[in-house]
């Protein structure tokens, strides 16, 4: 397929991410998606669709909300998406694909709820709603029972069937937390973590520690896509989607079935590949989905084809002087130190650390050479993935 009927990545946008905000759910998304359409060289008028993820992990940001606070009065397609973050940005890349609109503005907010922040429980102004609606599981840090626990379940049978240890999830956290150093936005900018400092963290759900977990903040993250021939007009590099795509395999509940969730990568995986014509070795840069660090394992596995080999292709991928982890001897991870390292924006921040990348705008994490990137997001069954290019 030509450039001309392809789609792109035009703009990015991103509030401050902060552990206290001081700017409602709301007032972040609107942050985001000025910024974005501002990146894009466009005007508010020429915004046509509208996509956020509003959906099961409250509080999220209605798209009428978006719409009406920042004037956009030319909406001719909008989209509720559930999480992880590169959902609305699928829905937009089909959206324009298929015609429905001419530039969709994609977004996601997140506030640091006492639902997902034992630090935030005390805070009467991060108090959820009593009858908040909670099929995400949220409640696992107040109360016994949720993600965690599923979590743990899926990455104690991972260990049993493979012989996977902690320090490989150790690999991975610090990979991120690493890089998150060298990202002036990412929450822990300033907080270096060894892989001693790493393994001494007391355990929550054995083996995870709050290391293990993405870190709840106040941020926003959004795009915007149109066409290629449209992007040619525009004032930055586009970023061409190569192919976009979700899974769903087996069974579905990832509380008490989570380790089927490979099989579902697998099928996102698959499709990507036979969509695009691209493999793994054409990939100069690899954005893996860090909710936990078990299944950035998962991921790592299903990305690569090293189902039940993860802990040696990690060793073998670890550097444990620069803390950093380098696949096939060239791919990086997550350069701008995912969930963990930068703050949970529910995979946004890959998206747009993807971008800035291929743009050549990634200041002093840029890498030397950034063609094309892969991004992944989620778990079984709400995951998405895509392949971008450098226009």
């Amino acid at each position: 397929m030509s450039d001309a009927n392809k789609v792109a990545i035009v703009g990015i946008g991103a509030s401050t991410l902060s552990r206290d905000g001081g700017r409602s759910v709301g007032a972040l998304a609107l942050d985001a998606v000025r910024a974005a359409i501002r990146d894009a060289g466009l005007k508010r008028e020429q915004i046509d669709g509208v996509s956020g993820i509003y959906s099961t992990d409250q509080p999220t940001v209605w798209p009428g909300y978006v719409v009406e606070a920042l004037g956009l009065d030319n909406i001719v397609w909008s989209s509720c998406s559930s999480p992880p973050s590169a959902n609305t940005v699928a829905e937009g890349i089909l959206a324009v694909a298929a015609g429905a609109c001419d530039y969709a503005v994609c977004y996601h907010s997140k506030f640091r709820w006492d639902t997902v922040s034992g630090a935030a429980r005390n805070d009467p102004l991060r108090k959820a709603p009593k009858g908040a609606f909670d099929p995400a599981l949220n409640m696992p840090l107040v109360e016994p029972f949720g993600v965690p626990n599923g979590m743990f379940a899926a990455v104690r049978r991972h260990a049993h069937e493979f012989g996977t240890k902690r320090d490989h999830l150790g690999m991975i956290v610090v990979n991120n937390r690493t890089w998150a150093l060298q990202n002036d936005a990412a929450i822990f900018h300033d907080t270096p973590l060894s892989m001693t400092e790493y393994l001494a963290a007391k355990e929550i759900a054995p083996p995870l520690s709050a290391l293990d977990m993405d870190m709840p903040i106040d941020g926003a993250m959004a795009v915007v896509i149109t066409t290629v021939e449209r992007a040619r007009d525009l004032p930055h590099r586009p970023v061409v989607v190569e192919a976009s795509s979700n899974g769903i395999a087996g069974g579905t509940d990832f509380f008490f079935r989570a380790f089927d969730s490979y099989a579902a990568y697998r099928v996102l995986m698959k499709r990507l590949w036979d969509k695009s014509g691209l493999s793994i070795e054409d990939m100069d840069l690899v954005n893996i989905y860090d909710g936990f660090s078990s299944l950035a394992l998962e991921w790592i596995e299903a990305v690569f084809d090293v189902r039940g080999e993860a802990g040696g292709f990690l060793e073998d991928s670890w550097d444990p002087e620069a803390g950093k982890l380098t696949f096939l001897g060239r791919i990086p991870m997550s350069t701008h130190g995912g969930n963990l390292g930068e703050g949970r924006v529910q995979g946004f921040g890959h998206v747009l650390e993807a971008v800035r990348q291929l743009r050549g705008s990634a200041g002093r994490r840029q890498l030397d050479r950034a063609e094309m990137a892969l991004v992944v997001n989620g778990n079984n069954p709400v995951n998405a993935g895509m392949i971008l290019r450098a226009g």
